[in-house]
């Protein structure tokens, strides 16, 4: 064994982990109620809900930053 051959790198093999079978989720477990559906429609119409007041939220802050842009070019010239 030669002095250079202590500092080489040792070769690891890989460490190969037994996999374990992955699960579906199961859709259609829970039967589709009419309160079920109801539910699930009123959560979708509130999330709705919140996107379009954040977009007009966002449609006011560029509304504004627009302005301000404008106003800046104003003292530009």
């Amino acid at each position: 064994m030669g002095i250079l051959d202590r500092f080489k790198k040792k070769k690891e093999e890989p460490v190969v982990l037994p996999m374990e079978p992955v699960k579906k989720p199961e859709f259609g477990a829970e039967p589709a109620t009419l309160e079920n559906v109801k539910a699930r429609m009123e959560l979708i119409l509130t999330q709705l809900d919140s996107l379009r007041i954040q977009n007009e939220n966002l449609n006011e802050r560029i509304k504004n930053i627009e302005r301000l842009v404008t106003e800046i070019r104003s003292y530009c010239k």
